[in-house]
């Protein structure tokens, strides 16, 4: 009773269901990529040709010339978190190092916009491929070895299951990727505020 409800239930299961969920999951994935792509490259690492101007404003104490300099500079997260630092030690010399943190820390808030859901499609879409394989296999033996329908059922699974490994392996890959650049620039953040208490 229970499989006869079952057969009916995915016998009313449209077949290109779970490959139209996929494309729409890939759709997601990949505007997530391009979007963190275009938002990674905006990042520019302060030169050391622009470090050495700075240190030596630094030197001189001179920070209004400083803050402007970076101004002129292309707005980037390295950028920003050294002007909060800087914006900061006019005020406060001391309290330079926790601005500049919690600078880097809202920059981090950037950095991991949609990453969550990038790793969440990179899980999910072999699990949809699965489930395709599942429903294909299911429907061709319902329709019998041999019939069209069995082999409809069969190219249906063969299909989800690449479809969800196409999805799948460009949006870890990519997810490792952005993971790894939020990692090394949180790193390089850190070193910000020793750099600036030597000068």
């Amino acid at each position: 009773m229970f499989l006869a409800k079952s057969d009916s239930l995915i016998s009313a299961i449209p077949p290109e269901s779970v490959p139209i969920v996929i494309v729409l999951v890939s759709i997601i994935g990949f505007t997530i990529i391009i979007e963190r792509l275009i938002y990674f490259s905006k990042w520019k690492p302060v030169s050391q040709e622009d470090w050495r101007s700075l240190k030596e404003l630094f030197r001189q104490r001179n920070w209004n010339t400083a803050i402007d300099f970076l101004k002129g500079m292309k707005s980037g997260p390295s950028i920003l978190v050294l002007q909060a630092g800087i914006e900061s030690s006019l005020k406060n010399l001391e309290a330079a190092e926790e601005e500049m943190l919690s600078a880097g820390f809202a920059q981090i808030l950037k950095m991991e916009r949609f990453l969550s859901g990038l790793g969440t499609i990179a899980t999910i879409s072999p699990l949809l491929g699965v489930l395709g394989t599942v429903l294909g296999i299911i429907r061709s033996f319902e329709e019998g070895s041999g019939t069209r329908g069995a082999e409809v059922g069969i190219s249906e699974a063969l299909i989800t299951t690449a479809m969800g490994l196409a999805i799948a392996i460009p949006a870890y890959v990519a997810y490792n990727y952005f993971q790894k650049k939020k990692k090394t620039r949180l790193l390089k953040w850190k070193i910000f505020p020793v750099r600036l208490s030597n000068i």
